[in-house]
């Protein structure tokens, strides 16, 4: 977590304005979100259990699953 803290501190940015998109809810995902980020899952087929976290447990109003990549266009705070 400590270089997403470096990231957001090198843009000069609050969390509440970075957005993560990746395959893992572990490494991508959830420490985005408890910085206070945006975190879009997009599953692949195959997960590390090394890398496995169960989504059900993430109860957050910045989290999105989405199935491809384009369907990061239709999220509601992405600016067209």
């Amino acid at each position: 977590m400590d270089n997403y803290k470096d990231l957001i501190k090198h843009l000069d940015i609050e969390p509440h304005e970075l957005l993560m998109v990746g395959n893992s809810l572990k490494s991508d995902i959830v420490p985005i979100l408890e910085l206070g980020g945006y975190g879009v899952y997009i599953p692949f087929h195959v997960t590390w259990q090394h890398e496995y976290h169960d989504e059900d447990e993430i109860k957050n109003k910045r989290f999105y699953k989405v199935n491809n990549i384009k369907e990061l266009l239709e999220l509601p705070f992405i600016k067209r």
